[in-house]
C-alpha cells in the first residue's frame, strides 16, 4: 500500500512540473542557505582552532592559589598538593617549578638576563619542547635555553641601552648569583646543552635548570635552608591525557580549591561563541526555508482544488481520509526532499568554489587581505561541509515540506465525497 502511495505521489508531482520546480526552487534556496551558513562557522572555527595551537598545548592547565574571600588560609603549591594533582583520574603528568630568586647572565663584557627556572629532569619531555641546536638535557649541571634569551643581552658600557643578539651554543656564558645578606657575588659557568626551538611563548625567554640546583643556589641566595612545611612551587603545570579530558581534570583540581585555567579554557569559551553564531546563522537561513514553507502549502491547496473532483472518485471507490492524508503528506515531503537533495548538490558545487577561490586570492602577511586567517591553516577550506549537515539539511528540508502539506491535507482527506464528485 505504502508503496502505490508512493508511486501515485510521484505520478502527481509529475503532472505539473513547472509548479514543482518553482515550489522546489524556494526550498533548494532555503537548504543551501542553511548549509553554506552552518559550513562558514565550522570553517572559521577550525581556523580559530589552528591558530590557537596543537593538541598538546590544548591539555596543558595551568595552576595557581585562589584568592581567600573570607581572608582564611589559601591552599598552596606544595609537595603534597602536587602529589595529589598526580592522582587525579585523567591526568598525564604533573610539572612543578621553582624559579632562582636573582641572577644575572654574563658574556665577556655584556650582561644579559632571563628567566631561571627549576624543574624535574625527568618531566621536561612533558612540556612538548623541541630543540633547535644541541639537546634537551639538564644532566650533570646542564641547562636549555629559550629560543630569545640571547636577544637580552646589552653592553652596560654604553648610555643609551640597545639589545644585543648573541649566540648561547657558542658564546661562552655565566651566571652571577648575588646574595642577599651580605651583597657576595659568585659567578657559576653554563653549561648549555641545548636552544628550544621558537615557541611564540613564555619558554622562549626561559633558562631550565634542573629543580636540585634551582633550590641550592636559592638557598646560597638567601641564607636560608627550606622549610619543608612551608615551601610551596611558584608554578604548577597538570597536563591530561587528552583534550578530552581535560575539561573534566579542570573541574577537580577547582573543587580542590586551586584556580586553573589554559587554552583548554579560552577554547571553550571560542566553541561557545560559535556554537552561537552556529545557531544564529542557521536561524537566518531557516528563514528561507520558512518562506518556501508557505509556497508548498500554497502549492498543495492549489492541487486540492485543481484535483476535488479525482479525491472524491478517490473517496467512492473505498480510499479512506488516512490514505488521503497520506497521499498529500507524500507529495509535500517529496517537495521538501527534492529541493532539499538539490540544495545539498549546489552547496557542495558552491563549497568547492569558494574554497578554490580563497586559495587563489591574493594574500596578505596574515592571510586573505579582508578576512583575518590564513588559509594555509585549514588547508584552505574556508567552508567545511560534514556528512551529517548534509543529512541534517535534507531532513529538515523534508520536514518543512510534510510540516507545510499538512493542512492541505487535512482538508482533502476531510473532504465530503458527495461535495467533491459534484465538483466540476
Amino acid at each position: 500500500m505504502g508503496a502505490e502511495l508512493l508511486r501515485l505521489a510521484i505520478t502527481n508531482l509529475g503532472r505539473a512540473r513547472a509548479r514543482l520546480a518553482m515550489t522546489s526552487g524556494g526550498v533548494v534556496v532555503g537548504t543551501t542557505a542553511v548549509i553554506l551558513l552552518i559550513a562558514l562557522t565550522i570553517g572559521l572555527q577550525n581556523a580559530a582552532e589552528a591558530g590557537i595551537g596543537n593538541n598538546a598545548a590544548l591539555t596543558q592547565i595551568d595552576v595557581y592559589p585562589m584568592w581567600s574571600e573570607t581572608g582564611g588560609p589559601m591552599p598552596q603549591l606544595t609537595n603534597e598538593a602536587v602529589a595529589s594533582l598526580w592522582r587525579i583520574p585523567g591526568v598525564r603528568a604533573v610539572i612543578a617549578t621553582k624559579g632562582l630568586q636573582a641572577g644575572e647572565l654574563i658574556a665577556d663584557d655584556l650582561r644579559g638576563s632571563g628567566s631561571i627556572i627549576g624543574i624535574d629532569p625527568r618531566l621536561i619531555p612533558y612540556l612538548n619542547v623541541t630543540a633547535a641546536q644541541g639537546e634537551i638535557s639538564l644532566a650533570n649541571g646542564q641547562v636549555v635555553v629559550g629560543s630569545r634569551v640571547g636577544e637580552n643581552f646589552f653592553d652596560p658600557d654604553v648610555q643609551e641601552y640597545a639589545p644585543i643578539t648573541i649566540d648561547l651554543m657558542t658564546t661562552p656564558v655565566e651566571l652571577r648569583l648575588n646574595r642577599f645578606i651580605d651583597g657576595s657575588m659568585r659567578d657559576i659557568d653554563l653549561n648549555i646543552s641545548g636552544m628550544l626551538a621558537p615557541m611564540n611563548g613564555f619558554y622562549d625567554y626561559v633558562i631550565f635548570m634542573s629543580m636540585d640546583e634551582v633550590l641550592r643556589w636559592n638557598e646560597w641566595i638567601t641564607g636560608e635552608k627550606p622549610d619543608p612545611e612551608n615551601f610551596s612551587y611558584d608554578q604548577v603545570q597538570v597536563f591530561a591525557t587528552s583534550r578530552e579530558t581535560a575539561n573534566s581534570v579542570t573541574e577537580a583540581i577547582r573543587d580542590m580549591g586551586y584556580g586553573a585555567g589554559g587554552i583548554g579554557d579560552y577554547l571553550n569559551s571560542l566553541n561557545q561563541f560559535f556554537g552561537t553564531m552556529r545557531l544564529m546563522l542557521g536561524a537566518v537561513g531557516g528563514i528561507a526555508l520558512l518562506v518556501a514553507a508557505f509556497g508548498v502549502a500554497n502549492t498543495m491547496t492549489m492541487a486540492i482544488l485543481e484535483r476535488t473532483r479525482e479525491i472524491g472518485i478517490m473517496k467512492a471507490i473505498g480510499a479512506t481520509n488516512e490514505t488521503i492524508l497520506t497521499l498529500f503528506l507524500l507529495e509535500a515531503g517529496l517537495v521538501g526532499f527534492t529541493g532539499g537533495v538539490i540544495g545539498a548538490l549546489l552547496s557542495k558545487l558552491l563549497q568547492n568554489a569558494i574554497n578554490t577561490g580563497m586559495e587563489n586570492l591574493p594574500q596578505a602577511d596574515g592571510g586573505v587581505y579582508f578576512l583575518p586567517i590564513d588559509p594555509t591553516q585549514i588547508g584552505g577550506n574556508l567552508v567545511v561541509i560534514p556528512p551529517e549537515l548534509l543529512a541534517f539539511a535534507i531532513a529538515l528540508a523534508t520536514g518543512v515540506g510534510i510540516a507545510a502539506g499538512l493542512y492541505p491535507a487535512w482538508r482533502a482527506a476531510n473532504l465530503p465525497p458527495v461535495l467533491a464528485l459534484k465538483q466540476e
